[in-house]
Order: structure tokens, then C-alpha cells, then sequence
């Protein structure tokens, strides 16, 4: 498989594992980083909303841009401002400063649509059906392959050193992706296929629909996720080195779940990952027992799935010379569910003593989804795909 992967996804994939290597040391303790600096929960949930947001203000400029001046200089411009915005955090000494440098930061969301892009410029020629997927598969595994071990060894460092420490070693991987970058040729579409027209996406009733109900879901899904590791550290007593592990088993659990998810129709496929996560955020809820609450982060990688299950749906809805536009819609879409989220999750934390009202109030909408998701009319429109997803979100900045 890796002879039918040429020189430029070679690089790609190579400079996506040491991005991915970089952000996950530090990624999952954001929130912690603000409260070692002052933040409250409640200012916590706030500046982790204003964070999201900034994530969805360039996905749909960016996958325009794409089409016109080519992927790379996207690519590369997203990075570059991904660097600039850790090394802001790096250097804060306050918590909404170290808020502004993650906010600038999440504006890297610009590259997804040009990373896709680019690899499939590079995939386009292969002669052999199938081979192209296949190939974007292996190439964009880099990212979990990072995942994996990045937050646990994120966890080690900031007990040792501080979390800043995490912060400037990932400026540091940054530049050596940005210089990997530069090694890559600027492959461009042609003019054919840079030709959109936004409005066959808005005449498109799947669509809007696909567009409307999961920003819904992962509404659902976030609230009760956004603060875990305030929660953990705060409540439970868990070290920082122990949280970074359990993000490294999510990362195992959402790998276990896109395999799953790849053995089932769409709509089974939606039922079990709610469910999953519905019951990882019970026991994280509950339960303070080491082994119980990996197993909880195992299965709260579904999170990452379910993102998936809607793109990989629009993939099939959506014409080919659209799919750019229509995939950054969907991407500022999810920001900016995201963000509301992490805003009402802030907002319920400090309503009791024992801080449990996100994980209530998320129990209870993933509950009102899943019925949504049971009314004939309403699963049988979003889930006549049988597309397969094998990349992860979890708020990456890249596909992987």
C-alpha cells in the first residue's frame, strides 16, 4: 500500500503525524492551563465557546480559496497561524491572553478542506478501482496514529514541567511540519473542477437536513464532555498525567469505534455511538474507579464518529465540484454547535456543589436525539448513505 502513495502524501502524511503530535500534547489540557492561570469554570466554559467559534469562521472561505490559488498555501498559511497562536498561549501570563492565543490557533481549521483536497490531487491518477480510498486512508491515519500516545506523553511532561513546557515543545514540532510543508509541490485543480455553484447544495433536501441535525447531536454530545477534565482534576483528584492517559485510550476508542461504524449500515451505526457515549458519560458521572472511567474515555471516542457519519453523508449528497463548499459549511456548522455547547456546559458547572447538572442536561439531550433519530421520517432522510468514515475530528485541526 505504501508504494501506491507518491512523494507529496508521503510528506503530507508525515508533516500531519508531527502536527497531530504536537497539538495532542496539549490539546485535552487547555482547560486546566486557563484554570492554572486564574479562569474560573464558568470563564473556562466561556473561553472554550469563543474558542470553538473561532473555528468555524474560515472553513468555508478557506475551501473557496482552495479551488483558486491551490491547497498547499492553505495548508501552509493554516499551520503558520497554528504556530503563531500556541506560541501566544506559551508566553501568556494571564487566562484570557492564553484564551486568545488557543482561539487564534482553532482558525487552523481552514486547512480541512484543503488537506482533503490536496491528497485526493495526489490520489486522482490511480489506475485501480478502490485504490485512491484506500490510499487516503493510509495517509490520513497519521493523525490517530499521533493521537494515540501524544496526550499521555502531553500528561507526563506538564507533570514534570508544566503544561507551557507541552505548549513549546508543540511550537517547536509545528515549525518542523511548516518546514516539511515547504518540501511538498503545489498541486492545483483545474479550472473545470474549481467550479461551484453553492446553490444545488441549498436545493438539496438531505442536505439541509444532514446540516441542521447533527450541529444538533454534537450539541448533545459536548455538554456533558466540554469540562471532563476540570471535572477529573477538581473532583475526582485525578493527576494531569493520568487525564492526558485517558485521552490517549479516547484516541484507542475512537480507532475502535470508525472500525465499528465501517461494519454498519448508517443508522445502527448512529444508535451505537450515541449510545456509547451516553453511557461513557454516565460513568465518568458516577463513578471515581481508575478502570471504569478508562473504559468511560474509550467510549466517549465515538464523539469522534459521529462527525464522521454526517460528512461522509454529505460526501454522498453532495456533487463532486460542491463538495468543498458544502464540507465547510457542515465544518463551521460543527464549531459553532461546539461553541455552544462549551458556553452552557461552563454556565451549568458551577449551578451545584458537585458539579453534575452538564452531565445531566447531556444525558437527557442525547436521550432527545436518539428519539429524533427513531422517527421513520427523520433517520430514513439522514441515513441513506452507506458511506464508511475513517478519519477523526475531536476538534482536529486536521483530518486523520
Amino acid at each position: 500500500m505504501f508504494q501506491s502513495i507518491n512523494r507529496n502524501n508521503r510528506l503530507f502524511m508525515l508533516a500531519n503525524f508531527l502536527f497531530a503530535l504536537s497539538y495532542g500534547l496539549w490539546m485535552h489540557l487547555r482547560q486546566l492551563h486557563l484554570g492554572d492561570l486564574g479562569a474560573t469554570p464558568v470563564e473556562v466554559g466561556a473561553i472554550l465557546g469563543v474558542i470553538s467559534m473561532a473555528g468555524g469562521v474560515l472553513p468555508i472561505p478557506a475551501g473557496l480559496l482552495t479551488d483558486r490559488i491551490g491547497p498547499k498555501r492553505v495548508i501552509f498559511a493554516s499551520w503558520l497561524i497554528a504556530a503563531l497562536g500556541t506560541l501566544i498561549a506559551a508566553l501568556a501570563t494571564t487566562w484570557p491572553v492564553a484564551g486568545l492565543g488557543f482561539a487564534v490557533f482553532m482558525l487552523v481549521i481552514a486547512a480541512n478542506p484543503a488537506t482533503v483536497a490536496y491528497v485526493l490531487l495526489n490520489t486522482q491518477d490511480q489506475p485501480v478501482e478502490g485504490e485512491a480510498e484506500r490510499v487516503m486512508a493510509t495517509v490520513f491515519a497519521s493523525w490517530p496514529a499521533a493521537m494515540v500516545f501524544a496526550p499521555a506523553l502531553g500528561g507526563l511532561i506538564a507533570d514534570r514541567l508544566g503544561i507551557g513546557a507541552d505548549l513549546w515543545i508543540g511550537v517547536g514540532g509545528f515549525i518542523v511540519s511548516l518546514l516539511l510543508l515547504t518540501r511538498m509541490e503545489d498541486v492545483r485543480p483545474s479550472a473545470a473542477q474549481a467550479q461551484t455553484d453553492w446553490r444545488g447544495i441549498l436545493r438539496s433536501r438531505r442536505y439541509l437536513a444532514l446540516a441542521v441535525f447533527y450541529p444538533l447531536a454534537v450539541v448533545a454530545l459536548y455538554i456533558g464532555y466540554a469540562l471532563i477534565p476540570t471535572y477529573l482534576d477538581g473532583v475526582r483528584g485525578f493527576s494531569i498525567g493520568v487525564i492526558g492517559t485517558l485521552f490517549s485510550v479516547m484516541s484507542l476508542g475512537s480507532l475502535a469505534a470508525n472500525y465499528v461504524v465501517g461494519k454498519l449500515r448508517p443508522r445502527l451505526s448512529f444508535i451505537v455511538l450515541i449510545g456509547v457515549v451516553w453511557l461513557g458519560t454516565l460513568l465518568i458521572w458516577q463513578t471515581g474507579n481508575a478502570v471504569l472511567v478508562s473504559l468511560a474515555f474509550a467510549f466517549l471516542g465515538a464523539i469522534s464518529s459521529m462527525w464522521l457519519l454526517a460528512q461522509a453523508a454529505v460526501g454522498q449528497v453532495i456533487a463532486p465540484t460542491q463538495r468543498g463548499l458544502a464540507l465547510g459549511i457542515t465544518e463551521t456548522l460543527a464549531y459553532v454547535a461546539i461553541a455552544g455547547a462549551s458556553w452552557l456546559a461552563g454556565q451549568l458547572y458551577e449551578r451545584t456543589p458537585t458539579h453534575e447538572f452538564p452531565f445531566i442536561v447531556g444525558l437527557g439531550a442525547m436521550g432527545i436525539v436518539l428519539a429524533l433519530w427513531l422517527v421513520p421520517s427523520i433517520g430514513g432522510l439522514l441515513s441513506a448513505s452507506d458511506a464508511a468514515p475513517s478519519q477523526e475530528m475531536d476538534e482536529a485541526p486536521a483530518r486523520g
